[in-house]
Formats: structure tokens, C-alpha cells, sequence
């Protein structure tokens, strides 16, 4: 038969911090881990080949100091109506030395990531950016698209007349392929004119 040995009051006042400090230790569920680091992006190339001649039109992003400090640059793109374009995007960080392309580095964390394009102002409808590469799950990443430039009048590229370009991180939020994270890594508009 097991007797029971009655704790004094002493002693529980000598084990009560070693519970609190036990409690401290315990993870809360309700705040999972971060599982991967959001990316610290300064530039972005983006880059269309046209269907039929090859040719290449770029614009690049450049913020060399990270979010926040100097404005960023960035460039435009024109593009031809009635035309289709291969797309690539890559993302560099500079605040390192050397530079880091972390392009093949979203590529191998494709599930936990995703771009979004889309067109802005007069581009509404103009423009159709289709995503060409999948994650494991079969959802898009999109550093490879295709872009149909349809039929119609010119318009100038500016802050209105842009492609929006997000990274989408995941990490609290699950990835199904058509809705944005919370968390961006990127997020910056790309003037795009269409010319006849």
C-alpha cells in the first residue's frame, strides 16, 4: 500500500518557480515557428522575349538599401500589342558582399512561395500573364510566365498603366494558388506601355 506524504507549505513555495519557469519554457501552440526566413529582396529583374523575333525588353527594380532609407529605382517595359512574351523574374539581395541571387533559392522553397502579376490601369484586360512553373504541390511560382499582349490601342506605361509584382511568403498562411500571403517580400508596380 502506498502512503501518501503531505507537502508543507514550505516546500511548495520553494517548487512554485520551478513550475513557472517550466511553464515559460513551453511552446504556444497558437504561435507556430517560423519556418523560413522572409527574403530581404534590393533588386528584381524582369525580363520578356518576344514570340517569333527574340527580342528582349528588361526593366530592373533597384533598392540598394533595403526597405526603407533611399527611394528605389525602376524601369518600364513596352511591349507590343498582338504579341506574347516568355517571362522571367530574378531577385537579388545586395546588402550582401557578394551579392546573393536568391532567385534558385525561392525556386528550392518553391511551397513556401508564389508571385502574383498583375496588370494595372489601362493594362486591365490588355495584358494576360500566365504562370508556367509549379511547386511540388503543383501550385504556381511563377518565376517562368508568358505574357499575351491583345490587340488595341497604345498606352503609356506609368504608376498607373503598371504590372504589380508580389512575392507572396508562406508561413502562418497555406499556399493554394490563387490567394496572396500576409507576408510579401516584394511588392512594387512595373510601368508597362503598349505599343502598335
Amino acid at each position: 500500500m502506498q502512503s501518501f506524504i503531505p507537502l508543507r507549505p514550505a516546500a511548495l513555495l520553494f517548487m512554485l518557480p520551478l513550475l513557472l519557469m517550466w511553464w515559460g519554457c513551453e511552446k504556444d501552440p497558437a504561435s507556430p515557428e517560423e519556418d523560413n526566413e522572409q527574403e530581404l529582396i534590393t533588386k528584381v529583374v524582369l525580363t520578356l522575349t518576344e514570340s517569333g523575333s527574340g527580342s528582349t525588353v528588361t526593366a530592373t527594380y533597384n533598392d540598394p538599401d533595403g526597405p526603407g532609407g533611399m527611394a528605389p529605382t525602376i524601369g518600364s517595359l513596352t511591349v507590343k500589342a498582338g504579341s506574347t512574351y516568355a517571362g522571367t523574374i530574378e531577385v537579388f539581395d545586395e546588402t550582401k558582399t557578394p551579392a546573393v541571387n536568391l532567385t534558385d533559392e525561392i525556386k528550392e522553397e518553391a511551397d513556401a512561395h508564389q508571385f502574383f502579376y498583375t496588370p494595372q490601369g489601362e493594362l486591365a484586360g490588355r495584358l494576360v500573364v500566365t504562370i508556367t512553373d509549379k511547386d511540388s504541390k503543383n501550385l504556381p511560382l511563377g518565376l517562368v510566365f508568358h505574357v499575351t499582349v491583345t490587340a488595341g490601342p497604345p498606352v503609356t506605361g506609368s504608376a498607373t498603366n503598371s504590372l504589380n509584382v508580389v512575392l507572396s511568403h508562406y508561413d502562418k498562411d497555406t499556399k493554394n494558388g490563387r490567394d496572396r500571403s500576409d507576408e510579401s517580400d516584394i511588392d512594387i508596380n512595373v510601368p508597362v506601355g503598349i505599343v502598335n
